[in-house]
């Protein structure tokens, strides 16, 4: 049995004709202006023969009470494991990665930021990366779980910091607590942006988290902390071989 599994993580799946339109800005319901980085887009072409090649490999996809029970009870893991992770919960969730995954009958987990979420449902914006509605990731849970990624604190200063890193403990206590009234697993967690340092780490160790992911690359096992777990940001322009290769590495 497996003692080894790969994270990965997806933003934007998108069709290829939206990727040449270049970066767009992301539209959230705080009003927090950014906009997402080419690489983080993948195109549904290239994410549609990932899938495949996950199903037809028979991977199964992890879910969180699995990955729980493989660091507490040392449960042992099927012999191709991988844990699909989706961040920020973009419209493009819903339009292209959601029906993809259902067919395929594959699980995986969203990062919520709680206070991105609009209330009423929009129409699809190819022009910018907007979030969903409140009721349309809720309509999702047949396929994804639902965990942390912060409720206003998905922030940023340059490429080093993000929110949680320079906000006194209490406050990031209190974001973290506001998105776990929505969120299904209050207790696991993905950093902003992927950047933390030890402090962001012992808070959530006193808030009593199970699991918290990085964008760190590497196989996880039971020897990675499990409040610093590796995940792999697929790009665009990794090809269907280099993403094989990533999924057939040994640890």
């Amino acid at each position: 049995m497996k003692r080894v599994f790969r994270t990965l993580v997806f933003h934007e799946v998108r069709p290829e004709s939206e990727l040449a339109l270049g970066q767009r800005p992301i539209q959230v319901a705080d009003g927090y202006e950014d906009s997402l980085p080419m690489p983080l887009y993948v195109s549904v072409a290239h994410f549609q023969e990932q899938i495949n090649f996950l199903q037809e490999q028979k991977y199964h996809c992890l879910t969180v009470n699995e990955i729980k029970a493989f660091y507490e009870k040392n449960q042992q893991l099927p012999e191709k494991s991988v844990f699909l992770t989706f961040d920020d919960c973009y419209q493009s969730l819903k339009e292209y990665a959601y029906p993809i995954l259902k067919k395929a009958n594959m699980k995986a987990t969203v990062f919520v930021v709680k206070g991105w979420l609009f209330s009423e449902e929009e129409t699809y914006h190819p022009e910018r990366s907007q979030c969903l509605s409140v009721k349309e990731v809720e309509a999702m849970a047949d396929v994804f779980e639902t965990a942390n990624h912060t409720t206003h604190f998905h922030k940023r200063k340059g490429t080093t910091l993000s929110q949680p890193m320079w906000e006194p403990k209490g406050r990031v206590e209190e974001d973290i607590l506001e998105c776990n009234q929505f969120v299904t697993h209050k207790d696991v967690f993905a950093y902003p942006f992927g950047l933390y340092n030890q402090e962001t780490v012992s808070i959530l160790e006193e808030m009593n988290f199970r699991l918290a992911f990085t964008t760190k690359s590497g196989w996880n096992s039971l020897e990675t902390p499990p409040l610093e777990l590796h995940r792999e940001v697929i790009p665009e322009a990794m090809s269907l071989q280099a993403f094989q290769l990533l999924m057939k590495e040994e640890a």
